[in-house]
């Protein structure tokens, strides 16, 4: 009996342990890889200071591991935090670099490391069980590299940056050059008049092939003009 009582304790403890590992990130199902217009970011507000030249094209702002059923809401999960040591691994140094074009910081009172920080806490490491710290941001900027929404845009030859177009048509131009699945398109206004803010391409459990966003846009309706500004 004294030896079924201690199996008893030691199944139950191994199965806390592993418990606790399944769990160390939220479930999630989908991955929402966000892009943003440098331009239409710093646009309208003194966070991003007095930068003479920002990139001609779409950065990432985050790959975000969401719930296909409530893909609004950030998860709450209990993943590995952020570690400093690992990105400054000289291992990372090349992907520093990659990512100083790729996921770069305009508030100028934040650092590059300072953002890759805050979105891997709040977003990343809630996929922690499918990607390393190291890997989730290799993964972003494979996805940034492949799917830069300034050459979606261009596939469409008439679409170009400084002009209004119907959001129906944008999102039409992203959703050809993803095998039909929807993207996400997100808005700022200036005054009555939205610019294109965000593209987001929606991704599944691995991030290897896109799905439907069923994220809803702010932009308005479908034949809503938006201002696509780039440079």
């Amino acid at each position: 009996m004294h030896f079924f009582k201690i199996a008893l304790v030691v199944l139950t403890l191994y199965f806390i342990t592993s418990l606790g590992k399944i769990n160390a990130a939220t479930p999630y199902d989908i991955f929402q890889f966000v892009q943003q217009s440098p331009l239409a970011f710093c646009y309208g507000t003194d966070i991003c200071g007095d930068q003479p030249v920002l990139p001609r094209t779409f950065t990432t702002h985050g790959l975000w591991p969401s719930s296909s059923t409530n893909p609004a809401a950030p998860l709450t999960c209990a993943g590995t935090a952020f570690s400093r040591s690992e990105m400054n691994d000289p291992n990372n140094q090349y992907l520093q670099l990659l990512l100083s074009y790729s996921w770069p910081n305009f508030n100028i009172r934040q650092t590059n490391m300072d953002f890759w920080e805050y979105e891997y806490n709040k977003h990343g490491r809630c996929s922690d069980n499918t990607f390393s710290q190291t890997q989730y941001f290799r993964e972003a900027y494979r996805l940034w590299s492949t799917y830069n929404a300034l050459h979606l845009f261009s596939q469409t030859t008439w679409i170009v940056p400084g002009y209004p177009y119907r959001y129906i048509d944008l999102e039409l131009a992203i959703r050809r050059t993803i095998g039909g699945k929807a993207p996400l398109l997100m808005c700022k206004y200036n005054g009555v008049s939205p610019y294109l803010v965000e593209v987001v391409i929606c991704f599944d459990y691995t991030a290897a092939n896109p799905v439907d966003c069923v994220r809803t846009t702010n932009c308005g309706n479908p034949n809503a003009l938006v201002w696509y500004l780039l440079f």
